[in-house]
């Protein structure tokens, strides 16, 4: 769409735009910045009206407590207070009390006596004696403290503003004197008469919320998680609609006597004053801001009216010039972008001037270079035809080396593979004849343990026959013994007999054990025969062993040495397949270079041929170029003869 309109058009919407954004926001944070003023300005005349009524309750406590300040501190109060004397005290304070609960709103005036028993109510003469301390908390600590105690609390006829002060006679404690002040409903609403706001209190017990008093409605305007968070010492602000009515409500924490949290404070008024205020700012704002688009449309137009006829001005002369026109000056006064944009446009006419007739004395010259070109181009395309050839015959040659190259560098992979095997079997049998000489030394060593052991065996059984030789001695002895203790019994008769029983059974024993020993000296000496034959045999395979350890260990070098030279013919043929690899590569390289080169030649003759075909073309541009050249007007001389060719031609 902005494209089809006129430039002072686009320029009017623009400004027109960005002035009516531009006055719409401003519009709205004003409205906004207003919008917080009023809520702050509603906010602080809550508050002051709260601040109001604790002033007011302030006052009334400190009310209470200057009147039984006063009463406390009379001689006469003090000495039937002291004797006890009831009648006395309501026969004088009642009168008083009376003028004082008509004109001044005192409701209650009482004395106790220690620690909180009620000894005289002059607002109920005939109720005494009752213990209140285990709700009047006041009373409690002005007589436990012996100091004055004010502030609101909760008592038998409910919460009021209350004054307690000890009383003294002499300087000793005789109880306490209290005055309490009216603080109910018609407290807030003399309040709301006076100010003209809603207010009310509402008491926590026990964790619910009781209302003690309100002057619009018996219940809480905010809701109750609101007056929760009030209660917990953060105060409260919110705009409501109370019945249609807008309103705004502000709600904080009120303490009793002893700083204690007791209810929360609610202080509401009507927002009609401030919404009136507020919709006669927003109209102003909105009036204003209308005013303001309408006389900045009217700048913004002649502004850009002013500008256009500038524009067209210079628009007529690079017209002309993109006729093809270069003589005329494009002249505007004044120093702005559009006077040096004219500036500019004389200057790129004077450059486009000496480019073109520089450009119309070039074209001559290019014809006659491409003509040459065309001409350098042939003979070029006949010599590369001839090079592709001559390196299409070197390319076939080279690949035919690469081909034998490639056999070869085969034949020497077989043959690292088979000096890798010859390798790896020699050093197998080396590990192998390793391992032998190792079972070997293993055997000799078991050898020579077997021949200590049998040696050993010789020695001891040698032993045994020295032992048998002496239980042979010893069976001969027995049997001598055996043979005189015979002959004892022979000659000692009938006493005798058993002995002789007993030699011949000795020597029968002696004659079993000579046996005996006969026999097992038949065994060792076989035993001993067959050591001999074992240490002689375990000699023999001794020198067998060792010569076999000999032998192994001479096998193992040779297999050590063979293991080497493996070694050694495998690095070799790696080395020699390695180069083979290397030429195989090295020539594929080279038919790939050869080829590269056959195809770059035949992309040469291409390119020769097509760099013929761009110089003819070349030839027929820059006779066009020379046409075009002579539509441009380089001097006036020029433009007049043409000017006049033309109106011949018109006329005829």
């Amino acid at each position: 769409m902005f494209t089809n309109l006129r430039l002072w058009a686009n320029n009017l919407i623009g400004v027109g735009a960005a002035i009516l954004i531009a006055v719409s926001v401003l519009t709205f944070f004003n409205l906004r910045g207003l919008d917080q003023v009023i809520l702050e300005a509603e906010r602080t005349e809550l508050r002051q009206y709260a601040e109001a009524i604790r002033v007011d309750v302030s006052a009334e406590t400190r009310l209470a407590e200057a009147m039984s300040t006063l009463v406390a501190n009379i001689p006469e109060v003090q000495q039937h207070f002291a004797a006890g004397d009831r009648d006395w005290l309501q026969s004088q304070l009642l009168p008083p009390f009376k003028i004082l609960e008509a004109d001044y709103g005192a409701v209650q005036f009482q004395f106790h006596t220690p620690p909180a028993t009620s000894f005289l109510r002059l607002h109920k003469v005939d109720k005494y004696g009752d213990d209140l301390s285990g709700f009047r908390h006041s009373v409690v600590d002005a007589n436990t403290k012996q100091k004055p105690q004010r502030g609101l609390e909760s008592g038998v006829a409910g919460l009021g503003a209350r004054g307690v002060v000890p009383v003294f006679d002499q300087g000793r404690h005789l109880g306490s004197v209290e005055f309490g002040m009216s603080f109910g409903p018609d407290f807030f609403a003399a309040f709301k008469q006076g100010h003209g706001v809603e207010a009310g209190l509402h008491v926590f017990r026990d964790g619910s919320i009781e209302t003690f008093a309100m002057t619009k409605g018996d219940k809480p305007l905010l809701d109750t998680a609101s007056l929760q968070a009030a209660f917990d010492g953060t105060p409260q602000y919110k705009r409501i609609e109370v019945d249609g009515l807008p309103m705004v409500v502000y709600a904080e924490r009120v303490d009793d006597y002893a700083g204690a949290p007791l209810g929360v404070l609610e202080v509401a008024k009507d927002r009609l004053h401030y919404l009136e205020v507020e919709a006669r700012a927003t109209n102003q704002a909105w009036l204003i801001g209308g005013l303001v688009l309408l006389l900045s449309l009217a700048i913004a137009f002649l502004t850009a009216r002013v500008l256009a006829r500038r524009l067209l001005r210079v628009a007529e002369g690079l017209n002309r010039v993109a006729a093809g026109n270069l003589t005329g000056e494009i002249l505007l006064e004044g120093r702005d972008e559009l006077a040096e944009l004219a500036q500019t446009t004389n200057q790129m006419r004077h450059q486009l001037h000496g480019l073109v007739s520089q450009v119309e004395t070039d074209a001559a010259s290019v014809l006659t270079a491409a003509r040459e070109i065309a001409q350098a181009v042939d003979g070029q395309a006949a010599t590369s035809s001839q090079m592709s050839t001559s390196v299409a015959e070197i390319t076939s040659t080279m690949e035919q080396l690469s081909a034998s190259s490639g056999q070869i560098a085969e034949y020497s992979g077989s043959v690292v593979e088979v000096a890798r095997r010859t390798y790896d079997g020699s050093r197998q049998g080396s590990e192998a004849m390793q391992q032998l000489v190792a079972k070997m030394e293993e055997i000799r060593r078991d050898n020579q343990h077997s021949l200590k052991e049998i040696v050993d065996l010789g020695s001891k059984s040698k032993e045994i026959s020295r032992i048998m030789e002496i239980i042979d001695t010893v069976a001969d002895q027995t049997k001598l013994i055996a043979f005189n203790a015979a002959l004892e019994a022979a000659s000692a008769g009938e006493a005798g007999k058993r002995f002789g029983v007993v030699a011949a059974e000795i020597r029968r024993l002696a004659d079993s054990v000579t046996e005996s020993t006969s026999e097992i000296a038949r065994k060792v000496g076989e035993i001993q025969e067959s050591i001999s034959r074992l240490v002689i045999t375990s000699e023999k395979g001794t020198v067998g062993i060792d010569q076999g350890m000999d032998a192994s260990s001479r096998t193992a070098s040779f297999l050590e040495e063979l293991v080497q030279a493996a070694s050694e013919a495998t690095s070799s043929a790696q080395q020699i397949s390695l180069s083979t690899q290397q030429q195989r590569t090295a020539s594929s390289q080279v038919v790939v270079a050869l080829r590269e080169i056959v195809t770059a030649s035949s992309d040469t003759a291409k390119s020769v041929r097509r760099i013929s075909e761009v110089a003819q073309e070349m030839t027929q541009l820059s006779a066009n170029l020379k046409v075009q050249m002579d539509r441009f007007t380089l001097n006036e001389r020029a433009t007049t003869a043409l000017d006049s060719a033309d109106t011949a031609a018109r006329t005829e």
